[in-house]
């Protein structure tokens, strides 16, 4: 099983979310929302979904748990791939 991090950027591009989610069968999945996709609500992908606490608007409550850059940091240098949207 590898370890793949995926860092979406956008919340209008549904080409991605249809490759995590085959992705998401076979391999351990880390899914971190940053500018216009942090808002974004994922269902049905199995792996862990964060959000980017510096890019939430003001009173913004997020759909999965935020995160901050030294965290986002640690799941880049600990994944064995990792691909930006």
């Amino acid at each position: 099983m590898k370890r793949i991090l995926h860092i979406l950027r956008r919340k209008d591009d549904p080409a991605p979310l249809e490759i995590i989610r085959r992705q998401s069968e076979s391999n351990e999945l880390v899914i971190i929302l940053i500018q216009d996709a942090v808002g974004l609500e994922l269902k049905g992908i199995k792996g862990e979904v964060f959000a980017l606490a510096d890019d939430l608007k003001g009173g913004e409550t997020p759909a999965h748990p935020p995160i901050g850059y030294k965290e986002m940091l640690g799941y880049i240098l600990d994944s064995e791939s990792v691909v930006t949207w």
